[in-house]
């Protein structure tokens, strides 16, 4: 039973990447070119990872050349996504050492580069690197995923009009680099600098926190907490069932979970007469428009994407809970960027 549950599992997790795959190169996946507060942007990024690595007995390392710039026009979710899955392979294969994240801003260029001191990558299997379903053959966590993050990611990078390169040696480690195409983006509506959230008025709110990796749920939890949230952790929806026999205003579930996953769990809890009205946050590094509408589909409340940014987890939360927020200078106001 064990081995028919592991196989089930690993199918599950092929299924969600083959669909990711196939929108890339179905030509139905277009890049969405927007304004994005670059700065903010890589903010969130290096936030998350630092924790990560602070939590793996990791060195991060964060290193910018050159001065960013205010906004430009790309992709942020396409470009998030690249970066979060450079980032988190390198984590994943660095046992000790460090992980080092570096920005070059160039003037028609921006170059990202992801170098790790991990186990490296034989040069035989860096010509197959990007292919769909190829893992390096002294990839011993083979698994937990079935290598298609690279090939995806190369994907994207060349939507976005660039092209990614590896370089490695056995037991020295990885780097990873890429480069965009940028131009700056007007600012048509400028927004004051938000301010920085300490709490909110009003009783105590209980929100749980569903998701299979402890540093996802410990990373929410910790935000959550800051800002005066009873926050509770589920490592898995069957957990998260029996402790929402008590009370809370909201779940904030992973979407890829063992046994039936977040889409799953979502149809259980709105079948529920005790639960069908809760607010229920899907969180997914999947961050497609068509992830997004299915989540939705499933009942959840909204889409909230990873790797999680601390003004989007507010104002989410803010909003289906109308919160009134508590700024740091004392200002007890709704923000209506984050609560309509």
């Amino acid at each position: 039973m064990k081995t028919i549950l592991s196989s089930g599992e690993q199918l599950l997790e092929m299924i969600d990447e083959m669909l990711d795959l196939a929108r890339v190169e179905s030509g139905k996946v277009s890049v969405s070119l927007r304004s994005l507060e670059l700065p903010k942007f890589i903010a969130g990024i290096v936030d998350e990872f630092k924790l990560r690595a602070a939590r793996g007995n990791l060195r991060f390392i964060h290193e910018i050349e050159g001065s960013l710039p205010p906004r430009i026009e790309t992709d942020p979710l396409r470009l998030r996504q690249v970066l979060y899955n450079l980032l988190g392979n390198a984590m994943k294969f660095t046992a000790h050492g460090e992980v080092a994240f570096r920005i070059s801003v160039k003037p028609k260029q921006l170059r990202f580069e992801v170098k790790d001191t991990g186990k490296g990558i034989p040069k035989s299997d860096l010509p197959l690197l990007f292919k769909p379903f190829y893992q390096a053959t002294n990839n011993h966590t083979i698994g937990q995923g079935v290598g298609l993050g690279l090939h995806i990611s190369k994907q994207i990078v060349e939507l976005l009009g660039g092209q990614i390169t590896i370089e490695s040696e056995v037991g020295q480690g990885s780097t990873f680099s890429f480069g965009i195409p940028w131009r700056n983006a007007d600012l048509v509506n400028p927004e004051l600098p938000s301010p920085q959230i300490i709490g909110y008025e009003g009783p105590r709110r209980r929100i749980l926190v569903v998701d299979d990796e402890p540093l996802n749920r410990s990373m929410l939890k910790d935000l959550l907490t800051t800002v005066g949230f009873d926050a509770a952790e589920a490592d898995s929806p069957e957990t998260a069932l029996r402790l929402l026999e008590d009370h809370f205003d909201a779940v904030i579930s992973d979407i890829r979970m063992p046994g039936y996953d977040g889409h799953a769990f979502c149809r259980r809890l709105r079948s529920s007469h005790a639960t069908k009205n809760l607010t229920i946050i899907a969180s997914s590094a999947s961050v497609f428009a068509d992830d997004q509408r299915r989540a939705l589909d499933s009942g959840f409340s909204d889409f909230l994407p990873k790797p999680v940014i601390e003004k989007e987890l507010f104002e989410i939360v803010g909003r289906h809970l109308s919160l009134k927020w508590v700024d740091a200078a004392g200002n007890k106001s709704v923000d209506r960027t984050i609560c309509p």
